[in-house]
């Protein structure tokens, strides 16, 4: 997400000006979907490829409720983010403790671990989450997490991403588009995709990054189909799940923008 302080065009989607320092719990910053995102509901069978008891990372990952929902479906849950008021909200909001340590491997970073180990999430830059941290997972939901990297960041962040995945790992991801009213309301011509300026999701990406955070201003407004298969390359099978034709769930229309999931699984 971009550092608060830098202003920049607002929108329908980000008009909230606090970062997550000044949430208490209970709280949730603009960007946080207050359910279980439906798409990943909708498509979790072929997500999973019908298996049960899957390694799932989220990366950037906020307080996102889809964390407990993968955990109670019988998953195992990694998040990773760098902002720490949102694993103490997320632990706090479920009433679990969780177990604190520091990582030093991890440049400096912290691993949150509740459930005996079923939910945990690591503090810390993502580009500083390798495998020898935790291993590798067996699916990635990714919700707008590639579309919070600097384009001169995003092949760094796939190719680690795809190093933090098993050989047969599936990796779903929703990327944001303006909705036509949005897009022309803003002066984008005819709506056909530009992403709400400002704001740059990560599954729950937040405010008030250090300038050293791989996540910024983004450069590019919309990340295509395109580029996302150019990006993981000629081995992965790549579909397109839900587009700008399929119904818009409450949230998107809510905030103005058009959500796109996208889905790779190894060849």
């Amino acid at each position: 997400m971009a550092d608060a302080e830098h202003g920049g065009p607002k929108d329908a989607l980000c008009e909230c000006t606090w970062g997550w320092n000044e949430l208490k719990p209970g709280d949730n910053p603009c960007f946080h979907m207050p359910q279980v995102h439906p798409s990943l509901i909708k498509h979790i069978d072929r997500l999973t490829g019908g298996r049960e008891g899957l390694r799932f990372l989220l990366p950037l990952c906020g307080k996102s409720l889809d964390m407990k929902w993968l955990q109670e479906k019988g998953h195992t849950v990694v998040g990773v983010e760098f902002v720490e008021k949102a694993a103490q909200h997320f632990f706090e909001e479920h009433g679990i403790k969780p177990t604190v340590s520091e990582e030093p491997s991890i440049g400096g970073g912290k691993h949150y671990k509740g459930l005996d180990g079923k939910i945990s999430m690591y503090i810390c830059n993502y580009f500083d989450f390798k495998s020898d941290v935790c291993g590798q997972f067996d699916a990635v939901w990714d919700r707008g997490s590639l579309m919070a990297m600097e384009v001169r960041d995003q092949k760094r962040y796939v190719d680690l991403t795809k190093s933090l995945m098993k050989p047969d790992a599936r990796y779903m991801m929703e990327t944001f588009e303006c909705s036509k009213d949005q897009g022309q309301g803003q002066g984008h011509g005819d709506g056909h995709g530009r992403e709400p300026h400002g704001h740059h999701h990560g599954n729950e990406h937040s405010h008030g990054h250090p300038h050293d955070q791989p996540h910024g201003e983004g450069g590019e407004d919309i990340i295509t189909g395109d580029q996302i298969k150019a990006l993981f390359g000629d081995g992965y099978d790549f579909a397109c799940l839900e587009d700008k034709n399929s119904p818009p769930n409450d949230f998107a229309k809510q905030h103005g923008y058009i959500s796109l999931i996208y889905f790779l699984k190894p060849k």
